[in-house]
């Protein structure tokens, strides 16, 4: 008989920490999960499900409201947000969210509660303890603060929470201009919020090319009247007798505004608060370190998912999982391999972007030529009249695919053939060559390849 209680203790229930307890059980391991929140974790119950279901209500309605260009008589038009409410928490209930049967009937035993390592091979979840052979560390990230004070003492929301507002405000500041601090303020805006963004560097979106950062303000601004402010460092937030202040340095002034409701979109924080030290397990604030086939400081911990850092995304998430329990109890020895990962800003249009852009490749010193087509070149900007957006890729001095930006409706989906041609190896000369429908989105590609061939 095993002297611990398991083969393998998966510790948070998300998209990593899924797809790695259903694979061990899978492999005949005997297996645990432990989750402090809800089962499926932020990605079925806070982040993707819930913004995807929300996302595609409001930019609908919002496509709807501007309708009358293509005939529709839509000055009536109106939406019941209760509805909404229920709309999310039925796209979350039947995605699984919250529900732990997969694991059941995969066999695997569960554990609710806070995970805290005791040693090297045992944790304890409440008055529970727990040993295993081998573990996974898959506890995802917390909002950071960003040396924010005064949170305490107003009302703020997190992007887990935000979505769950049971009264819509007049007026909302999202601390933060990034990908989920945009989605937010396109949700509420198209809802008829009065949205401000507050972003402390010096364009929106600033992991992105600049082209999509002026696209997507622009696109905000003027589609639905949100007010940009970049260059301002939220600094503190407090409460008086009129409501919600918050406080913020741009330039070098310090100025306020009153609000109704405040969302921390800022940069997140790896859920390390778990004993670490008590396992021998090295971490810092970006998160466990980890080797190339995502083995801990300690042999017999893997970790994955967003607590180590880097690219946060489902796939990835989903990916690091299964290698790292591969790793674990097949030895397998497979090393992470991040070419083709797309990172996705789902407003409406889309920004996605794989690979390598300008930017990165000059830190790399990599040669490269790019080529931007606008959207306002192909036939679907016309038969849709969407003209916000562009293509651009990258390649090498092989004329080999580097990387590519989309900012265009369906991005998620133009996407995809760039970031198979750069798994592939592929050449522009082989994107230019390959036919794409006349009028669809991805015309924008293979025109950007010719460009490039």
């Amino acid at each position: 008989m095993s002297r611990f209680d398991y083969q393998y203790v998966v510790i948070g229930s998300g998209a990593a920490g899924s797809a790695a307890a259903l694979m061990a059980a899978g492999l005949g391991a005997h297996t645990a999960i432990v989750e402090a929140d809800r089962w499926g974790g932020t990605t079925l119950n806070y982040r993707d499900i819930p913004y995807a279901a929300a996302l595609g209500f409001a930019q609908r309605y919002a496509e709807a409201v501007a309708g009358s260009r293509f005939g529709m008589s839509s000055a009536n038009l109106r939406f019941n947000y209760p509805t909404v409410l229920n709309w999310q928490a039925a796209a979350v209930r039947r995605a699984g969210g919250g529900n732990r049967k997969v694991f059941e009937n995969a066999g695997i035993d569960y554990y609710h509660g806070f995970a805290q390592f005791i040693s090297s091979h045992e944790i304890a979840v409440g008055d529970k303890q727990i040993s295993s052979e081998k573990f996974l560390i898959a506890t995802g990230t917390n909002v950071g603060i960003n040396g924010i004070t005064g949170i305490d003492t107003v009302s703020c929301w997190s992007p887990n929470t935000a979505l769950r507002m049971a009264k819509l405000p007049r007026v909302m500041m999202v601390i933060g201009g990034g990908s989920t601090g945009c989605e937010i303020a396109e949700y509420f805006a198209a809802l008829g919020v009065e949205v401000l963004i507050a972003e402390a560097q010096d364009r929106i979106l600033p992991r992105e090319d600049p082209e999509a950062s002026e696209v997507i303000e622009k696109h905000l601004k003027d589609r639905f009247g949100v007010k940009v402010l970049t260059d301002s460092r939220v600094v503190a937030l407090q409460r008086d007798n009129e409501g919600q202040q918050v406080i913020f340095v741009r330039g070098s002034q310090e100025k306020s505004v009153r609000v109704e409701a405040i969302v921390l979109a800022t940069t997140t924080e790896p859920s390390t608060d778990i004993g670490l030290e008590n396992a021998g397990v090295k971490y810092s604030y970006r998160g466990i370190q980890v080797d190339q086939n995502l083995r801990t400081t300690n042999r017999h911990i893997w970790a994955a998912g967003d607590v180590i850092g880097g690219e946060s995304s489902t796939e990835k998430a989903t990916y690091e999982g299964k290698l790292a329990t591969l790793n674990a109890i097949s030895n397998a020895g497979n090393i992470v391999n991040y070419t083709g990962f797309i990172r996705m800003t789902d407003t409406l249009p889309k920004v996605a972007k794989v690979g390598l852009n300008e930017i990165e490749c000059a830190q790399l010193k990599e040669k490269q030529k790019s080529a931007l087509v606008p959207l306002e070149a192909i036939s679907a900007a016309n038969t849709n009249d969407f003209r916000a957006g562009f293509v651009k890729l990258t390649i090498n001095a092989k004329s080999q695919v580097l990387g590519a930006t989309v900012v265009s409706p369906d991005a998620d989906l133009v996407i995809q053939e760039i970031a198979l041609a750069l798994r592939a190896g592929m050449q522009a000369s082989e994107l230019a060559g390959t036919p794409h429908v006349a009028t669809g989105w991805a015309e924008a590609v293979r025109m950007a390849a010719r460009e490039l061939s």
